[in-house]
């Protein structure tokens, strides 16, 4: 009898323990979802919170929060107010034309003495070198004070290269300090500079073409 009231004990024991431990568990849900595009042979993992829509063969990866604004980089002095901010915008597309020939045509301001031979050669601070996993190409920053936009060129093959444009936010970008910034990060979900970059940087990583 003895035996049995400690069997039953131990028992009562391990399943409190059971119900505890089950009770805390944490259900984690997934915060990112795959996109995949099979007539651009593109996918990649991006944030639940961002939208993404295709056209014209360009994906547009975008984030807005409820902020006024007088346009993503003229927080002043214009007469127009929108009542979102963009935080986060990224493209993405494929040209049908090899790396120098895509560079010519989509940022023609380039000098022709950073073309030779069919090759691009970089200039440290304009045209750098850019590698993330497996995708190794240039990067050009095209825009000032914090405005613009930075443009990703990786030869897929010699008669394709892919195209990527991140949108620098002027109020997010570090450029601009004070009041009006502190706005717009106390604003509930807004990607700020640092949470902008890492995100890119996990889409880039997981970008297959």
């Amino acid at each position: 009898m003895r035996k049995v009231t400690i069997i039953v004990i131990l028992l009562i024991i391990v399943g409190a323990f059971w119900f505890v431990k089950k009770d805390k568990e944490v259900v984690t849900e997934k915060t990112t979802t795959t996109y995949k595009n099979s007539s651009l042979n593109v996918s990649f993992d991006y944030p639940k919170t961002l939208t993404v829509k295709t056209v014209g063969g360009v994906i547009t990866l975008h984030h807005d929060i409820a902020y006024e604004n007088h346009g993503d980089c003229d927080m002043v002095g214009d007469e127009k107010t929108y009542p979102k901010l963009t935080d986060f915008k990224v493209t993405i597309q494929k040209t049908k034309t090899g790396l120098v020939d895509t560079m010519k045509n989509m940022s023609p301001y380039i000098p022709q003495e950073n073309f030779i031979n069919n090759t691009v050669v970089p200039s440290p601070g304009f045209i750098d070198e850019f590698k993330s996993g497996k995708l190794l190409g240039f990067v050009i920053y095209e825009g000032a004070e914090g405005c613009g936009q930075t443009t990703y060129y990786f030869p897929i093959n010699n008669n394709e290269t892919l195209v990527i444009n991140k949108a620098s936010i002027q109020i997010l970008s570090g450029v601009i300090v004070g009041d009006k910034v502190n706005e717009v990060l106390a604003v509930p979900g807004v990607i700020s500079k640092e949470q902008s970059e890492s995100i890119f940087d996990s889409i880039l990583k997981t970008l297959k073409i």
